[in-house]
């Protein structure tokens, strides 16, 4: 077995389709991948010329950083015309294809759709090619489909090994509020007042994160939030969109409707809302912003509110979840269905008195998932007026935040030890990436 050590075909694909605009967040190489992360498979690597006849040759092709419509389209208008996204030393018996797409969770038609076209328009062997990203439920999710002249794999990327750099960004900021001993335990000050009740960063434009952020404007609560920068009409007709599909689906009523779109004309008018240019070392998690007074702002909140991309049946979590736990903070979630039980099985606390995490996890309206969010944050502003009531809000608030960040540090320790000794120990939590080594 061996991997190919190449430059990604996709760059030079995007390159030759008049995209090279898109490609800011694409990575440049194959060895920026979750196989490259592994140290065990170093000596496995060989650059193309010194690829080795007659044996299993994995090549990956990451697909990080694109739309999954915008990539589609591209394909379809370009398919026929542009440098092969396959190119020719692929396209033999020995030739394992693994479409890394392991820093997204979302599944949709679009990329399902795209990968089958590809396997079918190059004949590939449905055998030998992979689709591969952050969703648990990634296999369930393409046998509901028609697309499965492929194989799919779940890389989990996104568990604490991957928030590294992030969290020894934040330790410092962590120790102004607290003071850690030799086993991560720190105090919580509770009497400390915090200037906004919660923060919500929206970089990326999705309708969910358009409705909640109309929703927040409209609240009046003293909240630390973002949102996306894309021109309002593009994310207002895409908001649209969803909104009909979902009505469409029963899943709003002519009611719920009008209030979703209340809430896109309430936005419209407070648009965008700029807090902090995400960088390049932001985005792919290796730090929170460059700008310290953002993070002092950050850690200036009593709640997060953490906007997944998805919030239908792709279950993952990303790094987003991940932050508020990094730095002692209760968070809500707008996300996939079953998110909360997931952390909860990953032994993360999900303040289920803040908001009844069992409802909004199997609650597939969402307008009603907006309106708890809202009506949770209104029932802790009007703890937080109450001294007494909040000292003791506070309280149960730091058991539980501390419990987090410990469950965080033992996780990522043990997922970095893992596979020091044995490759094994690496793919015992990333089961997934085995199969195409087999």
């Amino acid at each position: 077995m061996q991997f190919a050590d190449i430059e990604n075909p996709f760059v030079k694909y995007l390159h030759s389709c008049g995209k090279a605009e898109l490609l800011d967040h694409v990575p440049t190489h194959s060895r920026i991948s979750m196989y490259g992360m592994c140290e065990h498979l170093d000596e496995h690597w060989e650059k193309l010329e010194d690829l080795h006849v007659g044996i299993k040759t994995i090549y990956v092709i990451s697909i990080d950083g694109m739309d999954s419509k915008m990539l589609y389209n591209i394909w379809e208008d370009n398919k026929y015309t542009c440098t092969p996204l396959i190119p020719n030393f692929m396209q033999n018996e020995d030739a394992v294809i693994v479409f890394d797409n392991s820093a997204e969770g979302h599944v949709d038609e679009y990329i399902l759709k795209f990968i089958s076209q590809v396997v079918h328009h190059y004949k590939l062997n449905p055998e030998k090619t992979f689709y591969c990203n952050s969703s648990i439920n990634i296999k369930q999710l393409q046998e509901k489909t028609k697309y499965t002249n492929f194989k799919t794999i779940t890389s989990n990327n996104f568990l604490e090994d991957s928030l590294t750099g992030l969290h020894t960004e934040l330790q410092s900021k962590l120790q102004t509020f607290g003071h850690f001993d030799d086993t991560f335990l720190f105090d919580i000050d509770t009497n400390l007042s915090k200037r906004y009740l919660f923060n919500c960063l929206n970089n990326a434009p999705k309708p969910h994160r358009a409705l909640l952020l109309g929703a927040m404007v409209e609240s009046g609560l003293d909240g630390f939030y973002s949102s996306p920068t894309v021109p309002f009409k593009e994310l207002y007709e895409h908001t649209i969109e969803y909104l009909n599909k979902q009505m469409c689906n029963n899943a709003l009523s002519k009611e719920d409707f009008k209030i979703a779109l209340n809430w896109l004309n309430i936005l419209e008018n407070n648009y965008p809302i700029i807090l902090d240019k995400p960088s390049d070392n932001s985005i792919h998690m290796r730090k929170m912003s460059d700008d310290s007074n953002f993070i002092d702002s950050l850690f200036d909140c009593d709640i997060s509110i953490v906007t997944e991309s998805s919030i239908e049946n792709n279950l993952f979590v990303s790094e987003k979840v991940f932050k508020p736990i990094i730095m002692c903070q209760p968070f809500i979630v707008l996300g996939p269905n079953r998110i909360n039980y997931y952390l909860e099985e990953m032994q993360y606390n999900t303040f289920d008195y803040i908001i009844d995490t069992k409802q909004i996890d199997h609650e597939n309206n969402i307008v009603t998932k907006i309106k708890m969010i809202i009506e949770s944050l209104n029932n802790i502003s009007n703890i937080k007026s109450s001294p007494t009531d909040w000292k003791s809000f506070k309280d149960k608030i730091a058991v539980d935040v501390i419990h987090n960040y410990n469950n965080f540090i033992i996780k990522k320790n043990k997922l970095q030890d893992a596979g020091k000794e044995d490759i094994h120990g690496f793919f015992k939590f990333r089961p997934g990436l085995k199969e195409p080594l087999l």
